[in-house]
């Protein structure tokens, strides 16, 4: 009997030993991107359309109308005309890039991935200094193949779009400074 209340004394405390760490340790989580803290006076941002040194033609447009949306949505900044801005947000498609994923023989692709790098800055408008500058923004998306190269296209351009709207929301996350 006297081993049954030890045991459950033991599991006890083990168990309270185990809450403990688990409460310590937390998820671990921290961020390793970068943000800005803007000054005061930014108040109006313009966003000019993104240059595009990769091989999708619509993928510079894509992501400046992304961008563009999700300051809209939430920013606290004023998207406004290049003329009246306090900040001027401009970027660079630096590449795109296909590459197969899966296969049904060496040679025959059933999905495939595209991969996107970019840049921006954010400069004042009135005097050009620059603010903040991304690092290279990477992101990638996975699309099937299908029999017809319409369709594929298709798909691909679904996924572009996709990391469009998520090079966006770093961009926004970044230069707002929401985690």
């Amino acid at each position: 009997m006297w081993y049954k209340s030890l045991m459950t004394e033991m599991a006890g405390q083990a168990f309270i030993v185990l809450i403990l760490c688990l409460a310590c340790t937390s998820c671990g989580y921290h961020r390793q991107e970068s943000t800005v803290q803007l000054p005061e006076w930014v108040r109006t941002i313009y966003i000019a359309p993104l240059k595009n040194n990769s091989n999708e033609l619509r993928l510079g447009t894509w992501i400046t109308d992304e961008l563009r949306e999700e300051f809209l949505r939430d920013s606290g900044l004023k998207l406004v005309p290049r003329e009246e801005a306090d900040v001027i947000l401009e970027g660079r498609v630096l590449s795109a890039y296909t590459t197969g994923l899966s296969y049904v023989r060496y040679d025959v692709a059933v999905e495939r991935r595209i991969g996107v790098e970019c840049s921006v800055t954010l400069t004042e408008a009135r005097t050009g200094k620059e603010i903040w500058q991304s690092a290279t923004i990477y992101r990638e998306e996975g699309f099937y193949v299908a029999k017809d190269i319409m369709t594929t296209e298709d798909h691909k351009d679904t996924a572009l779009k996709k990391i469009s709207q998520d090079i966006a929301e770093i961009v926004h996350h970044r230069i707002s400074g929401v985690f």
